[in-house]
């Protein structure tokens, strides 16, 4: 990996303290906070965190604000942050404390060291400034990975790998010039913490603390040059009825759009979307604007894509990673800076010893009428794997939801998959659902699918 000190164009994270006072760095509620604030609410935190010995805390924070104040009080005190929800009980063997924003019941956290940074007594400041003169005593935070097809896995990154993706976004796509970064993702996880945090700090550009989801809200800021950080499933119900925000920039992830779909952001927002490639595991990949149908992707600069004829992988070679990583998805390679992407590669899973694809499985119901969307999860049953589906119904068949109780759906569908879906292949668990349940990626998480089952699981199936 590249020398941290070939990073010279950046405001790093260690130096935002050291910003002028006046600098507005994010808006509340339109609200402007300062470096000012931002130092106060460090030092309040850090104050706090003084002489705890706990080293693992879990950083939930519902104000983007708070989350950048608790993150680099965390760093400065030598202490490890860990962005999860800590709602999820898988969640809870990661971290011993926890510093948040929330009001938690905390008899679910009786085990935890709980600090609320806005019940936070004020400090004695004297000699605290010295903290400024100091890098970070803890370089690595840990993220997890998106939970789509499993529970989330930890994944640490250090400060300089962060920053060092934000040097390469402006050594491709140039110098930002912009009044405000708006998201609607969250700053906890890769892509919210990228382009809504360290963009936003790298650059000095303020953001905006709230999540903005609708063109309502979004139409406030028209007035200033923006940058929208959004996902696809925002995109795809944008209303075209209501009058074009013109953004400045639009930044898509977290899936492929279609041309057409793409096309439709830039009716209502005045820009064709950057979409960007990438992984939590790998941070940015590549990114394309949609001028044409099937335009292919373009890898960021210092990065490469072959594919591994014996493996039958394609490999990314990355400056942000120390070494290569295999690919999930199937690729088509067109030179050595542009590809195509064709779906993700085959989900795969032993059952009583058999490999059984989640992809071919989801792949055979999605072709019934009834059926808008399913995916399909293992699930631990008797201490043994089974198959979970959670259907989402098509409109003119959500109508079965009320005319069939579970167990008659459930026969319903298995006798429509009875000669397309092998005995090892058929779910023996379902769930069906008028929407999936999404987080703020747009994505499906294991955790909430796997929780529909547990809701139910008294009933007979």
């Amino acid at each position: 990996m590249a020398n941290p000190s070939k990073i010279s164009t950046l405001n790093l994270l260690s130096q935002q303290l050291l910003r002028s006072e006046q600098e507005v760095i994010a808006f509340r509620h339109k609200q402007p906070l300062t470096i000012a604030d931002l130092k106060t609410k460090v030092f309040e935190i850090c104050h706090a965190l003084k002489h705890d010995n706990n080293q693992l805390w879990a950083l939930s924070m519902h104000d983007s604000f708070n989350f950048v104040a608790g993150l680099l009080a965390l760093f400065y005190s030598g202490k490890q942050p860990l962005l999860l929800n800590p709602s999820h009980q898988e969640m809870r063997r990661y971290y011993t404390a926890l510093l948040t924003d929330n009001e938690l019941n905390s008899s679910q956290f009786i085990d935890k060291k709980i600090i609320n940074i806005n019940q936070l007594p004020l400090p004695n400041f004297c000699n605290e400034n010295q903290q400024l003169t100091y890098d970070f005593k803890q370089q690595t935070l840990t993220l997890f990975t998106s939970g789509s097809t499993g529970l989330p896995k930890p994944i640490e990154k250090s400060v300089y790998q962060l920053q060092h993706e934000i040097e390469i976004l402006n050594k491709d796509w140039g110098k930002t010039t912009y009044d405000l970064v708006i998201a609607s993702v969250s700053h906890e996880h890769m892509y919210g913490l990228t382009f809504k945090i360290m963009l936003s700090l790298c650059c000095k550009i303020p953001f905006v603390c709230e999540p903005v989801l609708y063109q309502e809200h979004l139409a406030t800021f028209k007035h200033k040059r923006i940058i929208y950080i959004t996902t696809p499933s925002i995109i795809k119900t944008l209303d075209n009825h209501l009058p074009v925000i013109n953004c400045d920039k639009v930044i898509s992830s977290a899936g492929k759009l279609s041309y057409q779909e793409s096309q439709f952001c830039f009716e209502n927002l005045g820009v064709l979307p950057n979409e960007i490639y990438g992984s939590s595991e790998t941070g940015i990949i590549a990114t394309r604007q949609q001028t044409q149908p099937n335009t292919p992707w373009t890898i960021f600069s210092s990065m490469r894509i072959e594919y591994d004829q014996s493996l039958q992988h394609a490999i990314l070679y990355t400056p942000l990673l120390d070494q290569p990583e295999v690919l999930n998805d199937k690729i088509k390679i067109v030179n050595n800076q542009h590809f195509h992407l064709s779906g993700r590669k085959d989900k795969i899973i032993k059952i009583s010893e058999n490999r059984v694809s989640l992809t071919h499985i989801e792949n055979k119901i999605n072709q019934l009428n009834e059926v808008e969307q399913v995916i399909i999860i293992p699930l631990e049953q008797n201490n043994r794997t089974i198959l979970g589906a959670v259907i989402q119904l098509t409109p003119s068949y959500k109508k079965l939801l009320q005319t069939h109780n579970h167990l008659k759906l459930t026969q319903y569908f298995r006798l429509l998959l009875k000669d397309t879906l092998s005995l090892i292949e058929m779910p023996k668990r379902w769930r069906f659902v008028e929407f999936l349940p999404k987080n703020s990626q747009g994505k499906s998480s294991y955790i909430e699918l796997k929780a529909l089952f547990n809701a139910l699981k008294k009933n007979n199936e």
